[in-house]
């Protein structure tokens, strides 16, 4: 999550991080394929696996607030940057483990198995995208709030039934809620310097 991709401490720490993501991600896969049941919807091996998985991240987190430390308490704004960098590869951490408890359903496991690396690809160059498309990111995390809501509610074609409320679930939904409320605070402030950026200007050149 740096300024593109180069090797720096910085980078090497995140890229470390969403590795020890993926390998956390790739044991609980292949337990749920060896038909292992600590793999499966039970409470305490979710917690199991979302250690090991927020461990990758939390490494991350060291490396980032290291190298960007003075930066942030100089501009807050962009340490928000950040926190949706995050928080966006930690919901797709969350993804990739419920695609692993969904793939004896193919519509649920394709979907998370899309929204996940959009979230954790985004998550890491986040900080670089233009501010313009910060809208569309909140909007895609209503979108996923809303069908988490709608799947608990109704069954819906294709999955056709009513889904159960996991543990899981209810993490992911409370990690789009906080991306939510960082991105409209990162949109609102946006929208504050336009206006301040224009009365700047001069109505009239010389």
């Amino acid at each position: 999550m740096g300024r593109g991709i180069h090797i720096s401490t910085e980078f090497a720490f995140l890229l470390s991080g969403v590795f020890i993501m993926l390998v956390a991600w790739a044991l609980n896969l292949l337990g749920t394929i060896a038909g292992d049941q600590s793999s499966g919807h039970g409470v305490s091996d979710v917690y199991l696996w979302l250690f090991l998985m927020f461990q990758g991240l939390g490494f991350s987190t060291v490396g980032v607030i290291g190298a960007n430390y003075r930066e942030f308490m100089a501009n807050p704004a962009r340490g928000k940057r950040y926190l949706v960098g995050f928080l966006l590869l930690a919901d797709g951490g969350l993804h990739l483990l419920a695609m692993n408890q969904h793939l004896g359903s193919a519509p649920q496991a394709a979907f998370f198995a899309i929204v996940s690396p959009i979230q954790i690809v985004g998550g890491i160059v986040f900080i670089d995208l233009p501010r313009r498309l910060d809208p569309l990111w909140l909007l895609f995390t209503g979108f996923l709030i809303a069908a988490f809501v709608v799947t608990r509610t109704v069954a819906i074609w294709p999955i056709g039934v009513v889904e159960d409320v996991d543990p899981l679930g209810v993490i992911s939904k409370a990690v789009e809620v906080a991306t939510g409320v960082v991105l409209v605070s990162l949109i609102r402030a946006s929208n504050a310097k336009k206006p301040e950026l224009r009365s700047a200007s001069p109505a009239n050149g010389p």
